[in-house]
């Protein structure tokens, strides 16, 4: 899509999902603000949120940052999750998509969204319903563009095969691996991927290695890979690897695999502590530092021919691997 921000690194997007204070621990929304402002001051100027989060107050917090510079910014959203009391509903019919994109406007302060997306297809509304419903809200200048989440391999054969360039959130990391879903929409999608890190799990400390630390309310707790023996034996092995190479984290190894993968082409990662943030300019800095962009034409962020300028090769072989 055009992008009307400016930001030098357009592929780089912040997550809002654990800003709302809501299922991800103890929470202090200075420092969620504090990480919102660094990106901006840092130029980066595409943010993504849901209504589903938080019920509503990551939109909500956002909205501080956008307010004054509305047109500055790419901001996407999401419709057809909902809440009912505690329990998650899917609502994506025509109706339900245009109060949820209304409900968005009013809590971000805006009247047009640059993207919009069918946060996961609804079992009991056609697809192809939900997806005209997004293409009528776009001819009515409502949004800029439409999306889609979720999907699988047959959802985007099915349904996206008469399109290009749609926006498609795909849940890929090294532990979660869906290269399939990455392939089948190499000419539909513009496949952005959320949960890179995994709810932070490949990046927690050796002394948090699973859900032990973890509140009785934290939604990580119904994450299967933070109790998978596998997964974490894999974790920790990884980090031995690293212990011997320093001049590059954890963060900056896992998210350059994942930017090297054919057919990515945005990352979504979902800092909410200043020191997250920092850590995603860092491997911001040693992406531009290294020379790893691929370029324009590439089907994938950074050149798979210049990783190893950065990434020790036993531990790309790792990733590469997988648990």
């Amino acid at each position: 899509p055009e992008d009307p921000s400016g930001s030098e690194t357009p592929w780089l997007w912040v997550g809002t999902w654990s800003m709302g204070g809501e299922g991800f621990g103890p929470h202090d929304e200075r420092e969620s603000l504090e990480v919102l402002e660094t990106a901006v001051n840092n130029n980066i100027r595409h943010f993504d949120t849901a209504g589903f989060y938080a019920h509503g107050r990551s939109e909500q917090l956002l909205q501080k940052i956008i307010a004054h510079e509305r047109h500055k910014f790419f901001i996407s959203s999401k419709g057809g999750l909902v809440w009912n009391g505690r329990r998650v509903e899917h609502q994506a019919s025509p109706e339900a998509l245009r109060r949820q994109l209304h409900e968005s406007f009013d809590r971000l302060r805006t009247d047009y969204l640059d993207l919009y997306q069918l946060h996961w297809p609804d079992p009991q509304v056609p697809v192809q319903e939900s997806i005209d419903a997004l293409i009528k809200l776009r001819d009515e200048g409502l949004i800029r563009y439409w999306g889609v989440g979720n999907f699988s391999e047959f959802d985007i054969y099915h349904y996206l095969s008469k399109h290009l360039d749609i926006p498609h959130q795909v849940h890929f990391n090294p532990v979660h691996r869906r290269f399939g879903t990455l392939h089948s929409g190499e000419r539909e999608c513009i496949n952005c991927i959320v949960s890179p890190l995994e709810q932070g799990l490949l990046v927690r400390g050796q002394n948090s290695p699973d859900v032990s630390d973890i509140g009785k309310n934290d939604i990580r707790r119904k994450n299967p890979y933070f109790n998978d023996l596998k997964v974490l034996v894999w974790r920790k092995r990884l980090n031995e690897l690293l212990r011997k190479d320093r001049h590059i984290s954890l963060v900056t190894v896992i998210l350059t695999w994942i930017c090297a993968q054919p057919h990515v082409h945005a990352l979504i990662p979902g800092p909410r502590k200043p020191a997250q943030m920092e850590e995603l300019l860092r491997f911001r800095s040693d992406v531009i530092k290294y020379g790893l962009l691929s370029p324009e034409d590439g089907s994938s962020i950074i050149s798979r021919e210049r990783v190893f300028d950065i990434v020790p090769p036993d531990i790309w072989k790792r990733l590469s691997k997988g648990p």
